[in-house]
């Protein structure tokens, strides 16, 4: 997966997959702040006043905190919300890859929470490939999220470290397991 990709969602997922990413890249010092704040930047035109508004509080923080390695990033996104031009597009654009951490970090970041923004989007098979499917699976197998008796997920993990038992989480790493082929 390479070049210029594009997640299909609405406004309101939107700004819950940017939201969610940007909590759990905040102080991460990897790479996953690069890649969620570039999407961030790249598409704060297509978020409304009030979501710009709440990613920019999120963000101050670690753009303030002079960190060398992550507040230059969190720095242009902050710069791109606070001057977005309006854009009505739909979705997400940018990196293909940057993407997908996206919805890593915004699915790590979610696990554990409400589950029903992951159901939606797992509800329409271009949205999330194999490949990420089978990683989303791997997650939630090892945070012990698989329900009783299921599947393991396709890729290498680790023994499941505890029973999360939770029938929206269990349901959300069937559909993982099922689409990951």
């Amino acid at each position: 997966m390479s070049g210029t990709g594009h997640l299909d969602t609405n406004p309101a997922d939107r700004a819950r997959l940017l939201a969610s990413a940007t909590a759990y890249a905040a102080g991460r010092r990897t790479y996953v702040v690069g890649a969620v704040s570039d999407v961030v930047a790249a598409n704060a035109g297509r978020l409304d006043a009030a979501v710009r508004e709440t990613l920019a509080d999120a963000i101050r923080p670690a753009a303030d905190a002079g960190d060398s390695i992550d507040a230059p990033a969190w720095t242009r996104a902050l710069a791109a919300l606070e001057t977005a031009a309006p854009d009505d597009l739909d979705g997400l654009d940018g990196n293909a890859v940057d993407l997908r951490i996206l919805l890593h970090c915004a699915f790590r970041h979610d696990m554990g929470g409400g589950a029903g923004l992951w159901t939606r989007l797992l509800e329409d098979p271009t949205v999330l490939d194999g490949q990420w499917r089978a990683i989303a699976a791997r997650d939630l197998y090892e945070a012990g999220y698989a329900p009783q008796d299921a599947p393991e997920p396709p890729i290498q993990h680790l023994e499941p470290l505890g029973d999360a038992d939770d029938p929206a989480w269990g349901e959300v790493y069937l559909k993982l397991v099922g689409g990951a082929e």
